[in-house]
C-alpha cells in the first residue's frame, strides 16, 4: 500500500516529534556530581557500541537493505534500541574525510550527518571518534591520509635501542619493507597481506614510529593538517545536538620511544608530554565553534597500561584536564580509555580472545585497569567513559569477558562501548575471519553476547547515582540514587523482557530509611516508543536530597 503525499508529510511530522521526546537536549558535565548530565539535568548512563567503517566508503549502509555486517540501517538502530542502547562512537576518520589534500569531503560528512540524526531519533547520541589503527594503509593500518606521510618524508630507519616491553609486545622494530608485501594500485600493502600478522605487530614498524612522532612535533606540518581536520569537523557538526562530542584520536602510540626511551619507560610522561599539548589546541578548536560539545580524550595505551609482567596500570601524566581546569572547561571534557584483558599479558589472546578458564585474571585486570582510570578522573575533576571493550566472539568466554567490563563498569558508575556492532570490514582486529560483532556472516544473532550486553540500567536518573548492580544470572538489578526534586524529567530505567523477564517483573522502591514507597509517592509507566524502556515518576516533593533504592525483580 502507498502513502499519499498527506501520510508521508504526516509521518514525517510523527518522526520528528519522536526526535524531539527521544532526546532531551545536549551532554554536558555537571562538575559536583562528575557525571555527564542531559538538557533536563538528568545524569546519563550511556551502554552503547562501536561503528567504524575501516575502509572507503567508511560509513554503513543506511537502505532498507539488512546486512549482516555492513548495515546500519532502521532496522539495526531498533534493534539497538530493543537491546538498551542510547549511544554509538562513531569513526568518522580523517582519511575518510580528506580524500585529497586540503580537499574536504562534504558529501561524506552530510551522510555521516544524515546517519547520526536517525540514530538521534531513536535516543541514541553519537560521539565522534578520529579512528585510527597503525596510522594509514601504508603502514598496514588506518585513519590518517597517507598523502601525509610519503615515502619521502617518512623515516624507514629505526633510530635507536629496541625496548624489551615493546620487544615482547609488537617485536623487533623493522621496516615495513622488510616484510616483502604485495601492494596494491595505490601501493599500499594488500590487506590479505597484512593480515598475516596481528595489526599490532606494525606498530614497531620504522614508519609507524616515525608517523606518530610527525604527528606529535608537526613535522612537516602533519599536526596542523590534524587540527584543520578537526576544525572542519567540529563545525560541521557543531549544531547537532545528537553529537555529545568528540575523541580527539584513537589509541595514540607513543612515538620516538626508541630516540627517547624516557617516553616509553617512564609512565604518564608521553601523556604529559606528547597528548596534553595536542589536545590542548584540538579541545580550543572543539570551543571555536560549539561550547556544549565534549572531548573525550584518551590516554596512551602504552606505557600507562604495559602487558608484561602479568599487567601493570599506571596513573596517567596529564597535569590537569587538557582543554583546561576551570568550571566552564570541565564542562566540556571526559577521560575516556578502553579495557581488554588481551593487554595484560601476551600469552592471553593467543587463540584471539581470553579463555574462560581466565576469566578470574579479566575481572580482577578490569578492576584494576577501570579503578585506575576511575581514581585518574577524580583527580582531573571529570568523569570517565569506557569507549571500547570486548572485541571478542560467539563464544561463553566472550560473554563472560563482556560481564567482567560491564560489571566493573557498574562498580564504578561508569558508561562503556562494546567493540563492535558489525565488522564492516575490519582490516585491523585480531578476530581474523570471526565475528567481533553481534552478527555472524549468515546472519545468526550472537545471542550470547546480546544477552550480555543488554543489561538492566538507568539510562536517565532523576539526581546522581550512589550504587547500581546487575546480576546477569537472574535478572536483579539494585540502584541507589540520591533524588533531585528540581529536576522534572523521570527517571529511565531499561530492562530487556526478552532476555531476563520473559514472565514479566517486579519494580520495587525504598526510601533512605529502607522503607517501601507507597503508592502515592511515585508512578511508573512504560515510555512511548521504546518497548523495554520505563519511566520512573517520582510524585512527593518531600524525598528530595532522600537516597532512593530501586529493586528491579523478574517474576517466576
Amino acid at each position: 500500500m502507498s502513502l499519499s503525499n498527506r501520510s508521508k508529510h504526516l509521518l514525517a511530522a510523527s518522526l520528528l516529534l519522536l526526535g524531539v521526546f527521544a532526546q532531551s537536549g545536549e551532554i554536558t558535565v555537571n562538575t559536583t556530581s562528575r557525571f555527564m548530565i542531559d538538557g533536563a539535568r538528568r545524569t546519563t548512563i550511556f551502554h552503547g557500541v562501536n561503528v567504524v567503517y575501516k575502509v572507503d566508503p567508511y560509513i554503513p549502509t543506511m537502505n532498507s537493505t539488512f546486512d549482516p555486517q555492513l548495515s546500519l540501517n532502521d532496522e539495526d538502530i531498533e534493534n539497538m534500541v530493543k537491546w538498551g542502547f542510547n549511544f554509538v562512537r562513531l569513526g568518522v576518520m580523517w582519511e575518510a574525510v580528506e580524500r585529497q589534500k586540503g580537499v574536504y569531503d562534504d558529501n561524506y560528512l552530510s551522510q555521516v550527518n544524515t546517519l547520526i540524526n536517525k540514530l538521534g531519533a531513536r535516543g541514541i547520541y553519537t560521539m565522534v571518534d578520529a579512528h585510527q589503527d597503525v596510522f594509514a594503509r601504508s603502514i598496514c593500518g588506518e585513519g590518517m591520509p597517507t598523502f601525509y606521510i610519503s615515502d619521502d618524508v617518512i623515516d624507514h630507519t629505526c633510530q635507536g635501542p629496541d625496548l624489551p616491553w615493546a620487544t615482547a609486545l609488537y617485536g623487533k622494530c623493522v621496516p615495513m619493507a622488510s616484510f616483502n608485501f604485495k601492494k596494491d594500485e595505490n601501493g599500499n600493502p594488500l590487506i590479505s597481506e597484512c593480515n598475516k600478522n596481528s595489526f599490532v605487530r606494525y606498530y614497531s614498524t620504522a614508519e609507524s614510529i616515525s608517523a606518530f612522532d610527525m604527528l606529535y612535533t608537526n613535522k612537516n606540518g602533519l599536526q596542523d593538517a590534524f587540527i584543520a581536520y578537526w576544525d572542519k569537523v567540529s563545525s560541521y557538526f557543531a549544531a547537532n545536538q545528537y553529537v555529545i562530542g568528540y575523541d580527539p584520536i584513537n589509541e595514540p602510540y607513543p612515538a620516538d620511544y626508541l630516540k627517547d626511551n624516557s617516553i616509553a619507560m617512564t609512565p604518564g610522561k608521553f601523556d604529559m608530554v606528547k597528548l596534553q599539548p595536542l589536545y590542548e589546541k584540538v579541545y580550543g578548536v572543539y570551543q571555536k565553534y560549539s561550547n556544549k560539545k565534549i572531548m573525550y580524550y584518551e590516554p596512551g595505551q602504552f606505557p600507562d597500561t604495559v602487558g608484561v609482567d602479568g599487567g601493570k596500570i599506571f596513573p596517567l601524566g596529564f597535569t590537569q584536564a587538557p582543554g583546561g581546569n576551570s568550571t566552564n572547561q570541565l564542562q566540556t571534557q571526559v577521560l575516556n580509555d578502553h579495557s581488554y584483558c588481551c593487554q595484560k599479558d601476551p600469552t592471553m589472546c593467543a587463540t584471539g580472545e581470553p579463555p574462560l578458564s581466565r576469566s578470574e585474571e579479566c575481572l580482577s585486570w578490569h578492576k584494576l585497569r577501570i579503578g585506575t582510570r576511575h581514581r585518574d578522573a577524580q583527580r582531573y575533576q571529570v568523569p570517565l567513559i569506557v569507549s571500547e571493550f570486548g572485541a571478542c566472539t560467539a563464544s561463553m568466554a566472550c560473554a563472560q569477558e563482556i560481564r567482567s567490563v560491564a560489571d566493573t563498569c557498574d562498580e564504578y558508575q561508569v558508561g562503556w562501548a562494546y567493540w563492535e556492532f558489525k565488522k564492516y570490514r575490519d582490516l585491523t582486529t585480531t578476530a581474523g575471519q570471526s565475528s567481533e560483532g553481534v552478527y555472524e556472516d549468515d546472519g545468526t544473532l550472537q545471542v550470547n553476547k546480546i544477552r550480555a550486553l543488554a543489561r538492566t540500567y538507568f539510562k536517565a536518573v532523576q539526581g546522581s547515582p550512589k550504587y547500581m548492580k546487575f546480576n546477569a544470572d537472574n535478572g536483579v538489578y539494585d540502584a541507589v540514587f540520591t533524588y533531585d526534586a528540581t529536576i522534572t524529567e523521570p527517571t529511565i530505567l531499561f530492562k530487556s523482557n526478552e532476555y531476563f523477564y520473559p514472565n514479566g517483573y517486579r519494580v520495587v522502591m525504598f526510601n533512605g530509611e529502607g522503607m517501601s514507597l507507597k503508592a502515592n509517592q511515585y508512578q511508573i509507566v512504560q515510555r512511548a516508543n521504546f518497548v523495554n524502556d520505563l519511566e520512573i515518576h517520582i510524585t512527593d516533593a518531600a524525598l528530595h536530597g532522600q537516597d532512593l533504592e530501586v529493586l528491579v525483580l523478574p517474576q517466576n
